[in-house]
Order: structure tokens, then C-alpha cells, then sequence
């Protein structure tokens, strides 16, 4: 299965979509990337991780961070402006961060290897934590985990 589609599939149940969020909003950590290191592990695929690890963190810097910043920046009031054109602003940006979410997610996919043998989830995000150069947060690793393999079960 190509792994946007599998994103979108997993990250659509509620557990997974939690755990996501907590590790980004708690810990720092790019969904995409977790998303992508679960699923080259279900797949059993490999990657040059620190290759892909420096993709991720020049896309976020630049692209996604910035436009996740936008759409927050976005969510309060700000009279005089009127709520609905700021909400419809607001609605437009999330489609571009969206949009931004998936060109990072297909590269990612390019730079990944052919299925093979699954490896564990846990094993893949811990190791895609480390590439990033992010010390892995192995509580929140293992909830994401753990949703996932329910999700997938």
C-alpha cells in the first residue's frame, strides 16, 4: 500500500491521531515522519535514515512549522476582523499545510526501499526518533505504537 494512503487510513483512528498529536505538540517530534518510520517497519522496507531524517527536519523548518504556526495563529479571535473570513483563511492554510504534509510524506516513500519482512513498530519510530536527532521520547513512542498495531489489527 502506498504510504499516503496508509497515513491517511491510520491516522484517521482517534488512538492514533492522539498519539500523533502528543508527540508533536509534547515532544517536538514531525507526524509525517513518525507516520513514515511505521510504516517502512510494517512494510519491512529500509531507508537511508539520516538522508531522509535531514529532508524532514529542512521541510519542517522551513514549510511545515511555519504553516502550522499560520493556521494556530489563526484559531482566536482577532477583531475587527470578521471570524468567518478569518476561519475561511484559516480552513484555506490547513489545506496547504495538508498539501505540504503529503509532497514530504512522497518523498519520504521515494527514498524508501522495497517491502520486505516486517520489523516491529516500536523499533522503526524509535529508530526514526534517533535519526532525527531528537532524543526518542520511548512513552509516547510506545503509545503510538500500541495504536497503531490496534488499528492495524
Amino acid at each position: 500500500m502506498r504510504f499516503w494512503d496508509w497515513a491517511v487510513a491510520a491516522y484517521a483512528r482517534q488512538p492514533v491521531a492522539a498519539a500523533c498529536l502528543n508527540l508533536q505538540d509534547g515532544h517536538g517530534q514531525n507526524v509525517p515522519w513518525l507516520l513514515w518510520a511505521a510504516w517502512m517497519a510494517g512494510e519491512g522496507r529500509s531507508a537511508p535514515l539520516s538522508e531522509a531524517a535531514r529532508l524532514m527536519r529542512q521541510w519542517d523548518a522551513e514549510i511545515g512549522a511555519p504553516l502550522r504556526g499560520v493556521r494556530r495563529a489563526l484559531k482566536p479571535a482577532r477583531p475587527p476582523i470578521e471570524d468567518t473570513a478569518k476561519d475561511a483563511f484559516r480552513e484555506a492554510v490547513k489545506v496547504v499545510e495538508l498539501h505540504g504534509e503529503r509532497v514530504l510524506m512522497e518523498g519520504l516513500e521515494v527514498l524508501s526501499g522495497p517491502p520486505g519482512a516486517p520489523l516491529p513498530i516500536l523499533e522503526g519510530l524509535i529508530a526514526a526518533a534517533e535519526a532525527s536527532g531528537d532524543p526518542p521520547r520511548r512513552a509516547a513512542l510506545e503509545r503510538l505504537a500500541t495504536a497503531l498495531e490496534t488499528a492495524d489489527a
